[in-house]
């Protein structure tokens, strides 16, 4: 077990999330990170206290309302609504609790506020995420207008409302662009606490996040999204904002160009969302996906048809982009298994090739490289091969039988042709031939010289009797010209 995984080390993430949970129940950026971790690794059921307990829990829910410093002294509820923003989070503990994630849903959005152990109340939340609603931004065509009296109280909620169909998350959009002002001036200071606001009427991000009843994260993300549409739309800068201000807003289908859902960095975010256009997929689904890599290898892991689009992913993003390309080619290389399959499907496929060549060409190639037309019959033969190498649970097994089937073919035409035999015989010859004038061309004669030994004058002195029985063989003269040589013999005879 790694030191994260020990009770030691799940100490540290078990004390640094309540440490964070206590300071406040609004904005804590941290937390949901923080129970993520905790979840995912299993340090909720065994760690060391600050007095030195060991502390053990069964379940999850018991750990979580366990008093500190046993847990963290929180109700379920409470601690769903510190993760209103984390529906990936809130569906690990719909699992790990058992109950219905839609139950804890609504925990974490329910018009009740609740008070966590030492916490401030919360504030109710006074108005929602639209884009939490598939209804609110549908379609681009907006309904009839009706008649309505702006006096009435009725008809301008009615009629906000029907802004908020026409133009989805802008309206809030607006509402975090008019009223929060972000920049050095910004700063936490002892009177934000207290609403302190700036020359334009404006306050910080985290004051207008405890007025709502949202996290600042989710402040800052629709402010985000307006600097977005300045740059892209041509909306109202900030400093031409103030509190009340109306302006008119971008239709509704522009608003997904913008906004991005969750912690993303922005140049990450532009391409996701041109991912999923391209994709013609939610922005917000695709976002959420890559926001939880842990989730997708999960899923990848546990279901094919996730494995199979994962896998399909993976190969056209590898053809279009070289450095992922060469990176996927290294894992490969760098695998022992996957070299061995890499190997039996790379021969798969070049035979299966060689057999969809026959069929489509009507021609083969013989092992030393010449073609050979291919009769009707046997052009038909080719065809019937290829049916069986394109089955799509065709073995490498069955694809060698074709290829060995087209070879025997290609034997049996040259042993009925005498020229072409001839001319495949002299083009093995050659080839061997040229193998082995490069091999020797290849040694330096002063290494030879240096580095010979008794084994290797044995090896040169054979090869030079079987090249002198080639030659002999091919020009018909004697070898007496090209006989080695011996130690020359000293004395005289007699």
């Amino acid at each position: 077990m790694s030191e994260a995984h020990t009770a030691d080390g799940n100490a540290v993430l078990i004390n640094a999330l309540s440490s964070s949970m206590r300071r406040t129940m609004n904005g804590m950026e941290t937390v949901p990170g923080l129970v993520r971790q905790i979840i995912e690794e299993g340090s909720w059921r065994n760690f060391i206290s600050p007095r030195g307990e060991q502390v053990q829990h069964t379940t999850f829910e018991s750990f979580v309302t366990a008093k500190p410093t046993r847990g963290l002294g929180y109700t379920i509820q409470e601690l769903a609504r510190l993760l209103a923003d984390e529906p990936e989070t809130l569906a690990q503990i719909a699992e790990l609790t058992g109950r219905p994630l839609a139950e804890l849903q609504q925990d974490a959005t329910g018009d009740t506020a609740t008070t966590a152990a030492g916490a401030a109340p919360r504030q109710e939340v006074l108005w929602r995420d639209p884009s939490d609603d598939l209804e609110a931004t549908a379609g681009d065509q907006p309904p009839p207008e009706p008649d309505l009296n702006l006096d009435d109280p009725v008809d301008r909620d009615a009629y906000e409302l029907r802004s908020v169909g026409k133009s989805g998350g802008w309206v809030w959009a607006l509402k975090v662009a008019r009223n929060v002002y972000v920049g050095a001036a910004s700063q936490p200071s002892e009177d934000d606490a207290h609403g302190a606001r700036a020359d334009s009427g404006k306050v910080s991000a985290s004051e207008f996040a405890r007025r709502i009843g949202w996290s600042t994260p989710r402040v800052m993300r629709y402010y985000r999204a307006w600097e977005q549409g300045i740059h892209k739309l041509g909306l109202p800068h900030f400093d031409e904002l103030a509190p009340g201000h109306e302006v008119p807003l971008p239709a509704a289908n522009t608003w997904s160009e913008c906004f991005t859902p969750g912690r993303v960095s922005p140049d990450r975010a532009d391409a996701l969302t041109a991912g999923a256009h391209a994709a013609g997929l939610s922005v917000r689904e695709v976002i959420y996906a890559a926001k939880s890599p842990g989730a997708m290898k999960a899923a990848i892991l546990a279901d094919e048809s996730t494995a199979e689009a994962a896998r399909s992913a993976v190969l056209e993003r590898a053809r279009n982009d070289h450095e992922y390309r060469a990176a996927l080619a290294r894992t490969i290389a760098c695998e022992p298994v996957f070299r061995k399959e890499t190997a039996v499907e790379t021969r798969k496929a070049e035979r299966a090739e060689y057999v969809r060549h026959a069929a489509t060409d009507g021609k083969i190639r013989t092992p030393a490289g010449q073609t050979i037309e291919l009769a009707p019959s046997e052009k038909q033969d080719a065809n019937e091969l290829l049916s069986i190498v394109d089955r799509p649970d065709a073995t490498a097994e069955d694809v060698t039988g074709a290829y060995e089937a087209l070879q025997d073919l290609a034997a049996r035409t040259l042993e009925a042709a005498p020229d072409l035999q001839l001319r495949e015989h002299r083009a093995k010859l050659t080839k061997a031939l040229t193998a082995i004038s490069k091999g020797l061309q290849a040694i330096d004669p002063n290494h030879l010289t240096t580095a010979a030994d008794d084994d290797l004058k044995s090896k040169l002195v054979d090869l030079h009797k079987q090249i002198t029985d080639l030659t002999t063989a091919v020009t018909g003269e004697t070898k007496k010209h090209l006989r080695v040589i011996g130690p020359k013999a000293t004395g005289t005879d007699g």
